[in-house]
C-alpha cells in the first residue's frame, strides 16, 4: 500500500516534469512559472520563490525537517535545474545550483541513489560554479 503511493506520486511528479520540460522548451515562460509555482505549492509546501530565497543552512534544514522520499527530491532537484537554465553567470543561479547539489548529496547519502542523469547534471554544475565562482558575489 505505502509502495503504492509513493510509486503513484512518482508517477505524477514525473508528468509535471515532463511538462515543465515541454514549456521550457517551447519557450512558455509563462507556463512553466505557473506549473512551477503550483506543483512546489501542491507537492512541497512552498512555493518555487520561497525555495529560491531560502539560504543554504536554511535549506538543509528544511529538507532534514519535511524527510522527502526520494522521489520528491529527484523532482524537487529537477525543478530547481529547469528554473536556473539557461545557466546565467549571477549569485541566483549559482545558488540554486548548490541547492540541487545538496538534494543529489542527500539522495546519494540518505537513499544511496544515484542516476546517470543526475551524475552528468552534477558535472555541468560543478563546471559552472568552478568557472564562474571568482565573478559570484556570493
Amino acid at each position: 500500500m505505502f509502495r503504492d503511493i509513493i510509486v503513484d506520486e512518482t508517477q505524477k511528479l514525473a508528468l509535471v516534469l515532463a511538462k515543465l520540460l515541454g514549456f521550457k522548451a517551447e519557450g512558455k515562460a509563462d507556463e512553466f512559472t505557473h506549473l512551477a509555482e503550483s506543483t512546489m505549492l501542491n507537492e512541497y509546501d512552498i512555493t518555487l520563490h520561497e525555495v529560491l530565497e531560502l539560504s543554504i543552512e536554511d535549506f538543509k534544514i528544511r529538507l532534514a525537517e519535511q524527510n522527502y522520499s526520494a522521489g520528491k527530491l529527484d523532482a524537487l532537484a529537477s525543478v530547481l535545474y529547469l528554473t536556473s537554465e539557461p545557466l546565467e553567470n549571477n549569485a541566483e543561479t549559482a545558488k540554486t545550483l548548490q541547492k540541487v547539489l545538496i538534494i543529489y548529496d542527500r539522495l546519494e547519502q540518505q537513499y544511496h541513489r544515484q542516476s546517470f542523469e543526475n551524475i552528468s547534471k552534477r558535472n555541468i554544475i560543478h563546471q559552472f560554479l568552478k568557472t564562474h565562482s571568482g565573478n559570484l558575489p556570493l
